[in-house]
């Protein structure tokens, strides 16, 4: 299939691929005529007079291609199919048309949403508005016959309206989300006057003015919302109201509106009952979804999964009523894990309400390790749900929803007894940080385009699947598990392969265990992660096979104060010269960063480096702000003596990385050996805490035997210039000023000549030849702070930029410190170590005064960090 054009706004393009199908005679496969309907949805959007001629031609050539309206087709394009062969859009040029327009695009994008693009809801949203405002310019005589249409259009956008309060009512207790509080309830109360708008007309005609079908149903909805939403003091009868409104739905007729209106009148009505929550009535809701569940319209996939979850709910208000009923109880878990099962075939939000749902229940229960497997199954569909998300603003939405239990649910799955449940402590954190990653780098045609959805959705079942398979061979319960989990991942890796390809860089992909296994092979991988009540690591160890699992480790006194606390010695020292005293605690930043590495050694690495004894080499993945404390520094520098401070780095090579995708990345971008480096003198800098004379930083780039430096000097070193260097070297050396800015990784970059050569221009132009990058500037490694569990600095920008391997810098860095380190980097690394070995073994040589003065003190070696392969 060709790819659709980018930019909606491209109208040239579109017309110009529409004329290209157009072309095409007979049968087409059902890519090229989903790409027709886009195209054709693009050519009417927004509506006019006198549309192009190829949104008409191209109704005429899909209407005769869409599947029979025989119950094969998609509620969707059985509804397409009824306009197109009414003629709905073919109305002569007029107010008349474009609200027709409206209405179809309102219709179909309502439809297409089925609970994951949000775009799409507030599409249609938008859609339906503009229906009713065109219909206003319409003569009274003209707008008066269609009155019942328009009253079927409003009863349509207060369905809309309520369904996205009910999405977005979720956040409204999030203190950073209060400000939005108002316009969240704004729809609501915009879509009750909708219903009473109608109602009222109905009214005022005596009767002669039916109410359009789905009325009852829509207002009965948001009448439970305001009564669920309302403090109980305040609640008036909004829920037997919306009780009477649902009760004697008409029995279906056996057509498809007849079917799906009583669906839905019984759906509801067991929402509303279930809302009211007396025994009787949660008794009655069960008895109506399990008609429901009989029925043949809930045997799709999208839609059974809401049944389930509704009947899930039943039970389990019925087993809070009494305590002892554990035959509901196991009811509720049996329905909740249907439902989740059942959303993994289309409908993403349905498994992550679910499972939150479940887990939220077992939490309030006291039972904290199922509630925490329970919020594991909702993190390992949170990519997938996530790339359905066309908005920036909706995928975070979904994110500070599972901040307050993400951190909390990997530490209780780091502690159990049970290796499969590591196993899923591993996998929550990368299929959190996949998505932070990728989202937070989301640059040019940085959204998932709309043919990406099956293989998205495809590869959340695939997930789950491999992790039924890694459970059974975890457990040996299945002699074949590997074999088959091998054949699953096969086809996981096709598809992630394909999405990769489509999107240019790593997107949010669900993580799996054969790929971290893979990323373990020469390294160990140690995770961390700091909760309200403590943190722990898990260490999975090199050489990691399908059947191992990972080592959990507990960290009682690595809670998310203290690493606040910590952050703020940190902040602290970095304020201070050299030799200054802090007028709070009178004590020197090299002081403050001895007794910041000392805490770091006792409250996390200390335990942590029990398990790494004997490994030569360990990647750290830190979660959150953790990411910006010097973890490889770690150790003991209190006693009298420098010959007795010890320091973790001296017995294990440390480096960093966000996530397994993104290591495994970089170790295939790193492969390239260095061949011409490019270095880079600072244009000057008047300002305090500036770039320290790059001289001795370029005198060690001049010692390199392997290779002849090209220097960039002054106001040569344009961000054009450096562009094409990097399209002429294999390593960037950069002597200058960066700007890391962690809450907008794209803005961070490089500060040149003229300009600053930014994230976003790197990603833009693609992956070049220089593969490693050395940022000898201040503070370049720091990480975001914005978004729960934020992984995204400079350094892992870089490496989504097609980098390799970069180091960088976690504090300010001063030139009597950083040359004698770079001459002992560059000796090393020229002598053929890699780039980790070379910084460690130049740490190391610092840290003892090897062939130079001793710089014992972690606050003159500490700050440089190795971030890749």
């Amino acid at each position: 299939m060709a790819e659709p054009p980018q930019a909606t706004g491209d109208r040239g393009a579109v017309r110009a691929r529409a004329r290209e199908l157009l072309a095409l005679a007979g049968p087409v496969g059902p890519d090229l005529l989903e790409e027709a309907v886009w195209l054709h949805d693009e050519l009417e959007d927004p509506p006019c007079d006198r549309p192009p001629a190829e949104a008409a031609a191209l109704r005429r050539w899909i209407l005769p291609r869409l599947p029979p309206a025989d119950g094969s087709a998609s509620v969707t394009h059985f509804l397409r199919r009824e306009m197109f062969a009414r003629g709905v859009l073919d109305t002569g040029p007029g107010p008349r048309r474009r609200m027709r327009v409206w209405d179809y695009l309102g219709t179909v994008r309502f439809m297409a949403y089925a609970g994951t693009d949000r775009a799409l809801l507030d599409s249609a949203v938008q859609a339906f508005r503009s229906c009713l405002a065109v219909a206003g310019e319409l003569p009274a005589a003209e707008r008066a016959g269609l009155t019942d249409h328009l009253d079927q259009v409003r009863c349509r956008l207060a369905a809309l309206l309520g369904m996205r309060y009910n999405q977005d009512r979720e956040i409204l207790l999030l203190p950073q989300r209060q400000r939005e509080r108002a316009a969240i309830r704004d729809d609501l109360a915009e879509a009750i006057a909708l219903t009473e708008q109608v109602g009222e007309g109905s009214r005022a005609s005596g009767g002669s003015r039916p109410l359009p079908t789905e009325w009852a149903g829509v207002r009965a909805q948001l009448l439970a919302y305001r009564w669920q939403d309302a403090p109980a003091e305040r609640r008036s009868d909004d829920i037997d109201e919306a009780v009477r409104l649902l009760e004697g739905a008409p029995t279906p007729t056996g057509d498809l509106a007849s079917g799906l209106a009583w669906w839905g009148s019984r759906s509801l009505l067991a929402n509303a009952l279930i809302a009211r929550g007396r025994r009787e009535d949660l008794r009655r809701a069960e008895q109506l979804v399990t008609e429901i569940l009989d029925r043949p319209e809930s045997q799709e996939p999208l839609v059974r999964a809401g049944i389930l979850q509704t009947l899930a709910t039943a039970h389990m208000l019925r087993a809070e009523l009494d305590r002892t009923d554990a035959a509901a109880a196991a009811a509720a878990a049996r329905a909740y894990e249907a439902a989740y099962r059942a959303g993994l075939q289309g409908n993403l939000r349905a498994s992550w309400d679910a499972a939150t749902q479940h887990a939220g229940w077992l939490r309030l229960r006291g039972r904290r390790l199922d509630s925490a497997r329970r919020y594991g199954e909702a993190f390992r569909v949170l990519p997938a749900l996530s790339r359905l998300q066309r908005d920036r603003g909706h995928k975070e939405q979904v994110l500070v929803q599972a901040a307050d239990v993400s951190a909390d649910c990997v530490r209780e799955l780091a502690l159990s007894t049970d290796p499969e449940d590591r196993a899923d402590a591993v996998l929550v954190l990368e299929s959190a940080r996949a998505v932070l990653l990728s989202e937070a780098l989301a640059g040019p045609g940085g959204t998932a385009a709309a043919d990406d959805d099956q293989d998205a959705v495809r590869l959340a079942r695939l997930a789950a699947e491999l992790d039924a398979l890694r459970r059974a061979a975890l457990t040996s319960a299945a002699p074949d598990a590997l074999a088959r989990a091998e054949a699953a991942h096969r086809e996981y890796a096709f598809l992630a392969e394909r999405l990769r390809r489509r999107d240019g860089i790593a997107r949010s992909l669900p993580a799996v265990w054969p790929d971290v296994c893979s990323a373990a092979g020469s390294a160990a991988l140690v995770y961390l992660v700091a909760a309200a009540g403590g943190g722990a690591a898990l260490v999975v160890p090199a050489g990691a096979a399908a059947h191992d699992a990972p080592v959990g480790v507990d960290l009682p006194d690595l809670d998310r104060r203290t690493v606040r606390n910590l952050l703020a010695v940190l902040a602290e020292a970095d304020a201070l010269r050299p030799g200054e005293r802090s007028p709070r605690t009178g004590e020197t930043n090299s002081r403050l960063a001895r007794r910041l590495v000392e805490e770091l050694w006792h409250r996390v690495m200390r335990p942590v480096a029990a398990e790494l004894r004997g490994c030569g080499r360990a990647v750290l993945l830190p979660g959150g702000l953790l990411g910006m404390l010097p973890l490889h520094a770690a150790g003991l520098c209190a006693a009298p003596r420098v010959d007795d401070w010890w320091f973790l780095m001296e017995e294990t090579v440390l480096s960093y990385a966000p996530g397994v995708g993104v290591l495994t990345a970089a170790r295939r971008a790193a492969a390239t050996a260095p061949s011409l480096l490019l270095a880079t003198e600072p244009p000057p800098s008047d300002g305090p805490g500036g770039t320290p004379d790059a001289r001795a930083e370029l005198a060690a780039v001049r010692s390199l035997t392997r290779v002849r430096p090209r220097v960039l000097a002054g106001r040569e070193a344009t961000p054009e210039r450096l562009l094409r260097g990097l399209d002429e070297c294999d390593v960037l050396h950069f002597a200058g000023h960066a700007e890391s800015v962690p809450d907008a990784p794209l803005e961070s970059g490089l500060r040149c000549a003229g300009g600053r050569l930014s994230v976003r221009d790197l990603l833009a132009r693609g992956p070049g030849r220089a593969r490693t990058a050395l940022l000898c500037a201040c503070s370049t490694a720091r990480v975001g702070t914005e978004l729960p569990d934020e992984a995204v600095g400079l350094p892992s920008a870089l490496l989504q930029a097609g980098f390799g391997s970069v180091v960088s810098t976690q504090w300010t860095v001063f030139d009597n410190t950083t040359g004698p380190l770079l001459k002992h980097l560059y000796g090393r690394w020229d002598a053929g170590q890699d780039l980790a070995e070379a910084l460690t073994g130049a740490q190391r040589a610092v840290l003892r005064g090897l062939g130079g003065p001793v710089m014992a003190n972690p606050w003159d070696w500490g700050a440089f960090v190795h971030t890749g392969a």
